[in-house]
């Protein structure tokens, strides 16, 4: 079988838990499968990834002489490719898409299928937050009516005409039945993670992340080390971290990683909530390289991430890989990945909320270890990249013969 999977990002965003877990399962079904992965970029250039052959296509947009002058947000639909030259022209026995956005490129995509009478599957990377419309990203007025157009009917056009929607968690058949999904066309293809990447990070980078940031090393008399990985949004629920935190009346030490967004959040207010009397600090980090997330994780007692909408993150079960309790939002299938052995969930939006559950959890503080080991004990049964694979070829066969 001859598989295109067709990762529709723009090359900005290119470093995220969609596009990680895009390539993280489209290697996993080339052990077994012929397989190219199609990648919106800056510049082109072919190389592999495992057994896949990896295609970095050019990607443009007509406005990107309006940087400046126009909202990121909006000049970040109108990216495009030649992906759907591939699918007419690649002989594919079955396209793959990842990605929701931008949504127009992703309509492209599969309206090319459509031409060339190629099967193509959805998985719901992003469903969550698009689904739930401009509400989740707070649009009003034009913006609202541009998310409509440049959005939600593309989108929905693409939903509607897939063969297969491979949903990340059971929690989504509400969303994909509402946007017209039968339950005979949804099949569970969850996220997974290497566990053993995060068995192996190394002394030395445990002992370089400290000394970059001034990080303790541990002891029982040091309050926990909570962070959080992830992009310094609203929809993340940066704003609900940071003002959580703040409320607190308890030591904390908390990491903020992920690239800093000054139009977004007012670092320099809330990087001065330093109170030694009371051992309360906050680091951001800004953009970590791959190896200091790593050890960003396992140096973490609590991984926080308080999302407003979110489908099935990838960087909870990093954390989960990691022995790292997780308090999370409610939201999406979270709840799939995290329940009362391993994590706390929480209302999205609430920072009381969330501060009741960091003092719940300092309190018992001793147990943080015995949650983290069910953390990744959850991950190890549940969520691997292999077995996701052999999901994915499973629904892949109901559409295509050998």
């Amino acid at each position: 079988m001859k598989i295109l999977a067709a990762v529709v990002i723009p090359p900005h965003l290119s470093v995220s838990g969609a596009v990680t877990a895009a390539l993280a399962l489209s290697e996993a079904i080339a052990d077994t499968q012929q397989v190219d992965i199609a990648l919106m970029a800056y510049d082109e250039s072919t190389s592999s990834l495992g057994k896949a052959r990896l295609l970095r296509r050019r990607a443009r947009n007509p406005l990107r002489w309006t940087r400046g002058i126009l909202p990121d947000r909006f000049r970040t639909l109108f990216w495009s490719s030649d992906i759907p030259r591939l699918v007419a022209r690649g002989a594919y026995d079955l396209v793959h898409l990842h990605n929701p956005i931008p949504a127009l490129e992703l309509r492209r995509i599969a309206r090319a299928c459509k031409r060339a009478g190629v099967p193509y599957v959805i998985s719901t990377h992003g469903f969550v937050e698009v689904a739930g419309g401009a509400g989740s990203y707070g649009l009003r007025g034009v913006r609202r009516v541009a998310w409509d157009w440049f959005v939600r009917r593309p989108f929905e056009e693409v939903v509607r005409n897939a063969s297969r929607l491979l949903a990340l968690s059971p929690e989504e058949r509400p969303i994909l039945h509402r946007l017209g999904v039968h339950d005979d066309d949804i099949r569970i293809v969850t996220n997974g993670v290497d566990a053993a990447t995060y068995d192996a990070v190394p002394d030395a980078d445990l002992a370089a992340f400290r000394d970059r940031f001034d990080l303790p090393k541990p002891s029982a008399m040091d309050p926990p080390v909570c962070a959080f990985l992830g992009n310094h949004t609203s929809n993340k629920g940066i704003d609900v971290l940071l003002d959580g935190f703040c409320r607190q009346d308890l030591p904390f030490l908390l990491v903020v990683g992920g690239m800093m967004k000054p139009h977004n959040v007012r670092y320099d207010d809330y990087a001065s909530h330093r109170d030694p009397g009371c051992r309360q600090r906050i680091v951001f980090t800004d953009l970590l390289e791959d190896r200091e997330a790593r050890a960003l994780m396992r140096l973490a007692d609590l991984f926080v991430f308080p999302t407003r909408a979110d489908t099935l993150p990838l960087v909870i079960l990093e954390a989960m890989a990691s022995e790292t309790t997780v308090l999370a939002t409610r939201v999406g299938g979270i709840p799939y990945q995290i329940d009362e052995t391993c994590g706390r969930l929480i209302p999205p939006g609430d920072p009381d909320a969330l501060g009741q559950a960091y003092r719940d959890l300092y309190e018992r503080r001793s147990e943080l270890s015995r949650l983290g080991r069910s953390a990744r004990a959850r991950v190890e049964s549940r969520f691997s990249w292999p077995a996701s694979a052999t999901s994915a070829m499973a629904a892949y066969r109901e559409l295509v013969s050998d």
